[in-house]
């Protein structure tokens, strides 16, 4: 076993050097080429320009244009990215949209038509489009102080000197990992599986120990006995989308200064005080940026998205009902309206649904947001 060890060390050792070798190499030719008169010279022609403008700017001037320089990349992306593919998404919404980009202006029938009439089943439950939204974001709703407030209490934890804290941490966000879109394909075989242990082990802790009659007994008030019931049962799906917002909690309870705790022991603070004293107002601010992520990552996983694919492919929608009064165009004598025109108009009401929400979350958030420079 140790000549293994060994003989693998002396692998390793060699490959490190190779590439330490040839990283040498390419610096001290780089070097050299710096050095070289028509280097020099090319140096001096692309930067001319660039330092006659700034020897005339103030500093502040400078900085505020060297800054959007470094930021046109990502204006450039978000452009083109999002920018273009709103705007034409906001003009399917309003039209007719033919397989070939024919496009006519309807004006709200496909907003009306996805109101009025599409219906979405959920675990064998019918509901209609303005029931779905509402149950959606009441789960969003519920979810997103639960999981923020889960990842505060085990960033917290995980900040405290234990045996094996790395390993917890890494533990923490494994889930992340494993819930990227490649693994969840890898084992898209494996759901029903899942499904059937999942239903086997709710059945047997259920019949161990039911924690809402617990909470009942113990007469707590029954808002309080179905929030915290639905939280113990999603506790699963609370672990895994926590990494992210741990290791924001994490890094922004490491960044408090040490003096503030030091000071506090010394005044004969308790641990419970200087968390709520000292690392929950210094954290606040990192509390936006949690809530942010949380939102849209709890959008991006919302079963919402599902009712999308029906319509994302080309095709066309009967409109049978003549109360609603749309649908312009018609074949066969029968007003139909594109699956491209419903899709887009979906996509903006849902993207409104999470605009708004992400409003109040901030709006409440900020309320208890405290700046220790200010």
């Amino acid at each position: 076993m140790k000549k293994i060890k060994e003989f693998f060390n002396k692998i390793f050792s060699c490959i490190g050097n190779f590439f330490r070798l040839v990283g040498d190499k390419i610096k001290e030719g780089w070097q050299k080429l710096c050095e070289t008169k028509a280097a020099q010279k090319v140096f001096y022609v692309l930067g001319y320009i660039p330092n006659k403008i700034s020897s005339k700017m103030k500093n502040s001037t400078r900085k505020a244009v060297w800054g959007f320089i470094f930021v046109i990349p990502l204006i450039i992306g978000f452009v083109y990215f999002f920018l273009i593919p709103f705007i034409y998404t906001v003009i399917y919404s309003l039209s007719w949209v033919e397989n070939t980009g024919n496009i006519i202006v309807l004006g709200f029938d496909n907003y009306i038509y996805a109101f009025k009439q599409i219906t979405f089943t959920y675990n064998w439950e019918s509901y209609l489009f303005t029931e779905w939204i509402v149950f959606v974001m009441m789960q969003m709703i519920t979810d997103i102080p639960i999981i923020l407030i889960f990842s505060m209490i085990m960033a917290v934890i995980l900040n405290s000197e234990f045996k094996g804290r790395a390993a917890a941490r890494a533990i923490f966000f494994i889930p992340v990992i494993f819930n990227s879109q490649a693994i969840d394909t890898a084992v898209s075989a494996y759901s029903a599986l899942a499904n059937t242990t999942s239903g086997a082990t709710d059945d047997l802790f259920s019949q161990m120990f039911n924690f809402k009659d617990f909470l009942t007994e113990a007469k707590l008030p029954p808002f309080l006995v179905t929030f915290l019931g639905d939280a113990s049962t999603k506790i699963y799906d609370i672990i895994s989308y926590s990494g992210i917002q741990i290791l924001i909690f994490l890094s922004a309870i490491q960044s408090v200064p040490r003096h503030l705790y030091e000071a506090a022991k010394m005044e004969g603070a308790t641990q419970y005080e200087m968390f709520w004293k000292i690392t929950f107002p210094m954290v606040t601010p990192m509390l936006l940026a949690a809530a942010v992520y949380t939102v849209v990552d709890s959008f991006l996983r919302s079963p919402m998205l599902s009712m999308l694919e029906k319509y994302s492919g080309p095709g066309k929608r009967d409109n049978l009902d003549e109360a609603l009064g749309i649908g312009h165009l018609a074949e066969d004598g029968i007003m139909k309206l594109t699956d491209y025109g419903i899709n887009s108009a979906i996509a903006i009401i849902f993207t409104a649904c999470i605009g708004l929400l992400m409003v109040v979350v901030l709006g409440i958030l900020s309320k208890v947001v405290f700046y220790y420079d200010e």
